[in-house]
C-alpha cells in the first residue's frame, strides 16, 4: 500500500503531462494562470477569513459558549446527548479549529477512549463548518442572497450530530 500511495501522485502528473501534450496545450502556462487565479480567489476571502475568527474569538473570550451551553443543556438532555459536548456541537459549524480545539478540551476533562470522547471525535468528523464554508465561497463570488443553504446546512448538522451520538450509543454501550 505504501508503494501504491508514493506512486500514485508523479502518476497523476504524469498523466496530466501527457494528456496536455496530446490536447496541444501548454502545460506550464495554465499552471501558472491557475496559479494567479488561486491567489486572487486567496486574497479576495482573507477579510471573510479575518472576520470569522475574530467573530469566534471574542464569543468564546466574551463566555457566550458557557451561556449557550446552559440554554441548551435541556435540549440536549432530551435527545440523550452529554452536556459535555454542547459547546463543541455548537462552535463546529462557526470554525474547523476552534472545534478542534473544543475536542482537546473535551479530552483533558473526560479521557481516552471514554464514550463522551468518541462521541466529539465522531461529531467532529461527521460535520462541517458551515458559516466558515459559506463565508468562504459566497463571500468570494460575492453572492449576497444564500436562499435554503444556511437552514439546510444547519439541519443536516443537527441530524448529524443526533446520528452521530446514536451511532455512538450502539457501537461503544
Amino acid at each position: 500500500m505504501d508503494f501504491f500511495s508514493n506512486i500514485l501522485v508523479p502518476i497523476i502528473i504524469l498523466f496530466i503531462i501527457i494528456y496536455g501534450k496530446i490536447k496541444k496545450v501548454d502545460i506550464y502556462e495554465s499552471f501558472v494562470k491557475g496559479a494567479i487565479e488561486g491567489l486572487k480567489t486567496a486574497f479576495n476571502i482573507v477579510p471573510y477569513i479575518i472576520g470569522i475568527f475574530l467573530a469566534i474569538g471574542i464569543f468564546k473570550s466574551g463566555k457566550g459558549i458557557e451561556l449557550l451551553e446552559f440554554l441548551f443543556t435541556p435540549i440536549a438532555n432530551l435527545m440523550s446527548i452529554p452536556k459535555e459536548l454542547i459547546g463543541l456541537i455548537l462552535i463546529k459549524p462557526l470554525s474547523g479549529s476552534g472545534a478542534l480545539g473544543m475536542y482537546s478540551e473535551l479530552v483533558q476533562r473526560v479521557g481516552i477512549d471514554t464514550l463522551i470522547e468518541r462521541m466529539g471525535a465522531t461529531i467532529v468528523g461527521a460535520s462541517e463548518t458551515i458559516f466558515y464554508t459559506m463565508a468562504i465561497y459566497y463571500g468570494s463570488l460575492k453572492i449576497k442572497n444564500t436562499r435554503h443553504t444556511l437552514s439546510c446546512a444547519m439541519i443536516s448538522h443537527i441530524f448529524g450530530v443526533i446520528a452521530s451520538v446514536f451511532i455512538c450509543y450502539i457501537l461503544f454501550v
